[in-house]
């Protein structure tokens, strides 16, 4: 009979009912915890970012000297699992808890700061602690696997969920004029600024790392998380999306975001956005050019075609993308 703890490490408040750990109680038939160590706020200053990377190991620290407490571990931060299994390596733990990592990315980063970063995730991920990496698109399993030299079977593709706030934002009124674009992680902010130049249209950046000054039509937003920038995304009229590298995975929370509350969503061509944007249904996939991302623009200022690509990008995340339907997705992995 179990007597330890299953777990959800988390980096956000997250509710007491939150639908996440309902649904992983269906499928598994287990008890599950939340354990929240919130630091997804602590972005934009040489302070927060010590207390964040503080944070990251201290938690996996905590449980490592409670490890017999628990028996299956989702590490939803990332780097809450990676770091437990980095201490248990270190330390060479037999009987240690199962660790499944969740939202798995994995970024390069340049010089002698890059290289320590990737021989400390490949020590993670070729630890043999962590049971399971979820990562959110199908092409990423074989990309990993090659990269930190493991078996494919590592990785597990899944699409993402979130839970339904909606109906919170639903006096917000929209500015028909106002394009937003949010997040930090593999985002070419550089490109955007070049080709928004010629667009009639306001941009709003929500970026806590774009610290510039306003222009007449881009303005900056930082330190703007939680209810407040769902409240700017509910004011939006669409979200453009501009990423980096096409194979990294990112940008699916803000799309998500987006699809909940029926907002269309411009992406540039990425390996994993087309698991959750239809090109021409929910949003618009486009090549990195200035004159895709203008033509894009222009289509969406058309009143029919921008209504249909609202109604199905809410109707796309009703089918799919909802936290509930995602810890089905988990459990069954639990349940084997």
């Amino acid at each position: 009979m179990e007597t330890g703890k299953h777990v959800v490490l988390v980096d956000f408040n997250a509710p007491e009912d939150w639908s996440f750990i309902e649904a992983l109680e269906i499928v598994t038939k287990k008890k599950w915890e939340i354990v929240s160590c919130v630091n997804n706020r602590l972005h934009g200053g040489v302070i927060k970012k010590l207390r964040r990377y503080v944070m990251y190991f201290w938690l996996p620290l905590k449980i490592l000297f409670d490890k017999n407490l628990y028996i299956q571990i989702i590490a939803w931060q990332q780097f809450y699992g990676l770091i437990l299994a980095f201490y248990l390596r270190l330390f060479h733990v037999k009987n240690a808890p199962e660790i499944t990592v969740m939202t798995f990315i994995y970024k390069s980063k340049k010089g002698i700061t890059g290289k320590l970063y990737f021989s400390f995730m490949r020590s993670a991920v070729q630890s043999g602690y962590v049971k399971k990496f979820v990562v959110f698109s199908k092409s990423e399993p074989s990309y990993y696997a090659d990269l930190f030299d493991v078996s494919e079977s590592y990785f597990q593709s899944e699409v993402l969920g979130i839970d339904d706030t909606a109906k919170d934002y639903e006096d917000n009124i929209v500015d028909n004029k106002l394009y937003l674009s949010a997040g930090r992680s593999n985002r070419d902010y550089d490109f955007l600024r070049e080709a928004w130049e010629k667009a009639d249209c306001k941009l709003e950046i929500i970026c806590d790392e774009e610290k510039r000054s306003n222009t007449e039509n881009i303005s900056y937003l930082t330190n703007c998380h939680g209810q407040q920038y769902m409240q700017r995304l509910a004011h939006s009229y669409a979200v453009v999306i501009p990423l980096l590298d096409e194979k990294i995975s990112s940008g699916q929370l803000v799309i998500l975001q987006s699809l909940m509350l029926g907002k269309p969503v411009i992406v540039t061509k990425n390996s994993t956005v087309g698991d959750y944007i239809k090109d021409g249904f929910n949003g618009l996939i486009i090549d990195k050019t200035e004159q895709a991302l203008l033509d894009a623009v222009f289509k969406l200022s058309v009143g029919g075609y921008y209504e249909n690509i609202s109604k199905n990008a809410r109707r796309s995340y009703e089918e799919n993308f909802s936290i509930y339907a995602m810890g089905l997705r988990i459990g069954k992995y639990f349940k084997e």
